[in-house]
Order: structure tokens, then C-alpha cells, then sequence
């Protein structure tokens, strides 16, 4: 399964897509109960497609406490994930780096903590444009 450049959690602002388990029927339902319970708690999580297996999750806004409370209320319906491969670690990395590069606070991603986390970008910028531009620069 590739593990997407945002996986789970933007701890004080962002947005991102949370990977899933596949778009075939049992699994995406669980997707669409995790997005829902994430929404009944306060945090905008859209359903899943359903010729996908992801949905798009933004929690700017959401203090820190809330989101994590949130995340832990919903995480009996979180989608379980192998770990990256090597190359999708890689290109987390180079993605975190270029958010750093352009002023967006961002931790490294490692094997046992995939995701990137995601700090308040500074005022004027805009963390989807920031996030797009890096996407592009490391071939997401």
C-alpha cells in the first residue's frame, strides 16, 4: 500500500488526505465511520469516495487537545497501515524538508511514525498552495 505524504494527523493546522484500506465495500464503509466520527467530534473529515481509498481531513482551526482527543475517541474505525517502503519514507522526508524550506514548521516522518506533522504556517501563506508546490516538487 503506498502511504500517502500526510498520513493521519496535522496537529495544529493543516489539511491532508488520510490514507485508507481500499475502496472495496467493508473496508471503505470503515473509512466512512472513521470520517464520520472524526466529524461528530468537531473536525472536518469528508467521506471517502467511493473509487477511492482515502478522504481528505482539515483540522486548521482544531486546537491540539481537541484534535487529539478526537482522534483517539475515533481510532477503533482508523485505518490499519503497513508500514512505508523505503521509497515512500524517502519522499515524506523530502516533502517535510520543502514545507520547512518555505517557512511551514513540519516533523520528519520515521518507519514507526509515518505521518508528517504539520505546524500553523506563517501569516500570508497559504499551507494548501505550500503543500501542492512540494507535492509537485518531490513527484507526488
Amino acid at each position: 500500500m503506498r502511504i500517502l505524504v500526510i498520513a493521519l494527523v496535522f496537529l495544529v493546522a493543516g489539511c491532508g488526505a488520510i490514507p485508507g484500506l481500499g475502496a472495496d465495500g467493508k473496508k471503505h464503509d470503515q473509512l466512512v465511520k472513521y470520517a464520520q466520527c472524526l466529524r461528530q467530534q468537531g473536525v472536518n473529515a469528508s467521506d471517502p469516495p467511493a473509487d477511492k481509498d482515502e478522504f481528505n481531513l482539515d483540522a486548521r482551526g482544531v486546537p491540539k487537545d481537541k484534535l487529539e482527543a478526537a482522534l483517539n475517541t475515533c481510532k477503533e474505525y482508523a485505518p490499519k497501515q503497513e508500514p512505508p517502503s523505503a521509497e515512500d519514507l524517502d519522499r515524506m522526508r523530502k516533502t517535510a524538508a520543502c514545507l520547512r524550506r518555505n517557512g511551514v514548521e513540519a516533523s520528519d516522518p520515521t518507519v514507526a511514525d509515518p505521518g508528517i506533522r504539520v505546524g500553523t504556517p506563517p501569516p500570508g501563506k497559504d499551507v494548501d498552495a505550500i503543500m501542492t508546490a512540494c507535492r509537485k516538487e518531490v513527484g507526488e
